[in-house]
């Protein structure tokens, strides 16, 4: 009997091993594996679409003798398509208004520039002393975002989530612009630290913050969305703070919800400190100002940035849906040297449109409204251009990746996405140094 009643107590245990056994092969072996045999059939054809039809002589490409000639090619490799703008802007200055209606460098925001032009003076003036003095700033500023985006992450997250969020951001395909001469590592660092500020409720650091965003990209005055929601609960929080609502059905919760932001905003606004407190807020949008001002001076018309990139560069307000139906409806064929990577830009768009609504259901609302409105913006502009650069900039999906992958402890999910964006990055780095417009 004893015998009998140790067999049947074994057989439950082994047949209930087995299946687990097996679930924890495919989540920590073969999913791994397979995921990255379906990356490198990416890459493979990326390659074959892309880059083997340049394996010929190509007059658009760049130099092959100036750019292997060492040690120029250290800072050449960063220096492609608009990059030459903001060059030419801290060397020299804006063109004239006659410019205005051409491809003018009047579309480019001049805090990058300006943060270029000391450095550049100070490595002894020359072409090749801006080329290193933009590198530099770009990595410097990509450093303190790294920083800001880690202590904002673990305020919020805990310090596994915000270790994971930099490394997806380190990695993700088109992060190399933070090391490029771009601004989007000046942006990322102001809009990150901005944010951040706005969490801790230091309203004159967010909003100083915010405005030099807006100096360095137009996405900046958005960045008024997402501060404004987060002051507008930070008074009502103080002024008439939400009831117990665990026991309320949901239009009960969503009443007292109004009525309470409703409530604190009303008393909040009798006192004088809290309208002194969101002209900070309105720093946001009026760091533009300075440069607007500027261009008045120069060309004589206050918008000129704004009317640059209408008639100079065919970028216009449009209904972000209509483009995205349009882009949709007219697919475009491979092509490395058109400035349009269809593909890329249509599965950037629909990821990005999908971590807008996941980041409404998991993120607090001031990181959702921040996605919302970096996401729609760039589609605003009449073009999906470059719109795999624009949303570099969009730290929330980085964060949301971390909690997936940290869900659960499965190591192959945090495999997967690492796989994925370093062999795409790779890829798309090869493209930027030959100089492909598609991915400018």
């Amino acid at each position: 009997m004893i015998t009998q009643e140790k067999e049947v107590s074994i057989q439950p245990a082994s047949s209930l091993e087995r299946p687990k056994s097996f679930a924890s092969i495919w989540h920590e072996a073969l999913l791994p594996y397979l995921g990255t045999r379906l990356v490198l059939v990416l890459v493979g054809l990326l390659v074959d679409f892309y880059i083997l039809p340049l394996l010929k002589s190509n007059p658009y490409l760049p130099s092959v003798s100036l750019s292997t000639h060492f040690p120029d090619t250290l800072w050449l490799m960063w220096r492609r398509f608009d990059a030459g703008f903001y060059v030419d802007i801290a060397e020299h200055g804006y063109w004239p208004a006659s410019t205005l209606h051409t491809t003018s460098d009047w579309i480019f925001l001049p805090l990058y520039p300006m943060l270029i032009y000391p450095f550049g003076h100070l490595f002894g003036g020359s072409d090749a002393a801006f080329d290193i003095a933009g590198i530099l700033v770009s990595n410097a500023a990509a450093v303190i975002a790294v920083v800001y985006l880690y202590r904002l992450v673990r305020r919020d997250f805990g310090s596994l989530v915000a270790s994971r969020t930099v490394i997806y951001l380190a990695v993700f395909p088109t992060s190399f612009y933070l090391s490029a001469i771009y601004p989007e590592a000046v942006f990322l660092a102001c809009a990150v630290a901005c944010i951040y500020y706005a969490r801790q409720h230091s309203w004159w650091l967010a909003g100083i913050c915010g405005g030099l965003a807006s100096l360095s990209r137009i996405q900046g005055l958005a960045l008024v969305v997402p501060v404004a929601w987060e002051y507008w609960q930070f008074l009502s929080d103080r002024y008439s703070p939400l009831p117990d609502m665990s026991t309320m059905l949901l239009r009960e919760k969503a009443s007292a919800w109004l009525n309470s932001r409703l409530e604190g905003l009303f008393l909040a606004a009798q006192e004088l400190r809290n309208w002194f407190t969101l002209l900070a807020i309105s720093l946001i949008p009026l760091g533009l100002v300075p440069f607007l001002i500027y261009s008045q001076i120069k060309t004589g018309d206050f918008l000129a940035t704004i009317h640059n990139h209408h008639v100079g560069w065919g970028r216009y307000f449009e209904n972000p849906w209509s483009l995205l139906a349009y882009a949709l409806s007219h697919p475009q064929p491979p092509n490395s040297l058109d400035w349009n990577f269809w593909l890329l830009n249509i599965i950037t768009i629909i990821l990005f449109l999908g971590f807008t609504a996941w980041s409404f259901r998991r993120l607090p609302i001031i990181y959702a409204l921040y996605t919302l409105v970096m996401v729609l913006m760039p589609l605003t502009t009449a073009s999906i251009n470059s719109i795999s650069r624009y949303y570099l900039i969009i730290f929330p999906a980085m964060i949301l990746l971390a909690l997936w992958s940290n869900r659960g402890e499965r190591p192959a999910r945090h495999l997967l996405i690492t796989s994925l964006f370093v062999a795409m990055q790779a890829l798309l780095m090869a493209f930027f140094v030959l100089g492909l417009p598609l991915i400018a």
